[in-house]
């Protein structure tokens, strides 16, 4: 926030003393001048922005439940934020299916009984933060390590559940399938509609059949690699906010910003700033406190109880399609004395719900931004005292 200012106004003040007798230097030069005694707005211009991507990295700092969401919580390369699982519904070693089959002489049909697998890590937590799954997708795979197709046939079907309760969708397509010799490959994949609010939960192959050849070890492609006969899943899942989704930051930093004030001898500062938010959620500033410098890094944060900024501002949530513009004032004062150089701040931040935004995913990219601003000094800037 550089005043850029100070220049073109010295310039103007020392023009207009050559008229006036108060700025007669003849009996000496004055070596402190003080530009203005009222206050002054001056422009700043645009800063930002503040991203959830830096959000993320506080949220992982967080302990407890902060680390956990950290870990699990991934990035597509558009910024996308997802959770994924994969896991197995059935595997299970040729060798040991030989072994169950008794009498392996002929081709038979062989019965697996009833399969699952179940959607597990961060997804099934959603709700207890109340955030929400969205561009739900689901792909089932199988592995055949055999010289010969192997036919399969089940009763296939996918559980979901939510706050309304559990469901379960039956997946015709997978009821009769072939699993193609020496490959594995993806047999199914499902995209729900957006709006789809409950969590995928579980796979189910009922009464699944297999047809193995007659002593299907001797038909193993190759004995020193994969051994299993498997059906598989893959799970991933957009993230969205939930209607009552609220959660508090404390103590966020801002990192160094390093402004240098002290040199001007302010009072008190007001800034006025047009914000512009794309995450879908409100975000209210509270508690900001000013840093006292630090030699390093590892030093403690030391708050300048002389300095108060105002706190209790909340921005209105929105989207990348839909921004929102929210005008604030903050004012900057000191208590004693003149407002020093703030080398950091630290605030408090709350993320809430923004009621009738639909369905918006969450991305890094994703951030409150400043396009415009202005700076209202009060108090005189006194220039030249230690020159």
């Amino acid at each position: 926030m550089k005043l850029r200012f100070v220049t073109t106004i010295t310039l103007v003040l020392c023009i207009a003393a050559c008229s006036k007798k108060e700025y007669d230097l003849s009996d000496g030069l004055n070596k402190e001048m003080t530009l203005f005694e009222e206050e002054i707005s001056i422009p700043i211009g645009s800063i930002g922005p503040l991203t959830l991507e830096y959000a993320m990295g506080s949220i992982g700092k967080i302990e407890g439940l902060g680390s956990i969401v950290a870990e699990y919580i991934k990035e597509d390369p558009d910024g996308t934020l997802y959770l994924e699982d994969k896991g197995d519904i059935y595997r299970n070693n040729i060798y040991e299916i030989e072994k169950e089959m008794g009498d392996v002489s002929e081709n038979r049909t062989w019965s697996a009984g009833d399969q699952s697998g179940y959607v597990g890590g961060m997804v099934g937590m959603l709700g207890f933060i109340n955030l929400m799954p969205c561009s739900q997708s689901l792909t089932i795979s199988a592995s055949n390590p055999l010289r010969v197709d192997v036919p399969a046939s089940c009763s296939a079907a996918v559980g979901c559940s939510g706050a309304s309760g559990s469901t379960s969708i039956p997946l015709d397509a997978l009821n009769n399938v072939t699993l193609k010799k020496r490959t594995t490959e993806e047999i199914f994949s499902l995209s729900f509609p957006d709006d789809v609010s409950s969590t995928v939960s579980s796979i189910t192959l009922s009464n699944l059949s297999l047809g193995m050849p007659a002593n299907p070890t001797s038909k193993i492609a190759d004995k020193t690699g994969d051994l299993f006969l498997a059906f598989s899943y893959y799970y991933k899942c957009g993230i969205t906010v939930g209607e009552k989704f609220s959660f508090p930051l404390t103590n966020i930093s801002t990192g160094q910003i390093n402004l240098p004030l002290s040199k001007y001898e302010l009072k008190k500062c007001e800034v006025e700033l047009e914000l512009e938010n794309t995450i879908p959620m409100s975000v209210t500033i509270d508690n900001v406190r000013v840093l006292k410098p630090r030699e390093s890094k590892s030093d403690e944060a030391v708050v300048d109880e002389n300095i108060t900024i105002t706190s209790g501002i909340t921005v209105a949530g929105g989207s990348p399609q839909k921004p929102t513009t929210t005008n604030i004032k903050l004012t900057v004062e000191a208590a004693s004395g003149v407002i020093p150089d703030i080398p950091e701040l630290l605030l408090d931040l709350k993320l809430n719900a923004q009621p009738d935004l639909g369905i918006v995913p969450l991305s890094t990219k994703q951030g409150v931004y400043v396009k415009s601003s202005s700076a209202k000094l009060s108090g005189g800037i006194t220039i030249g005292r230690n020159e």
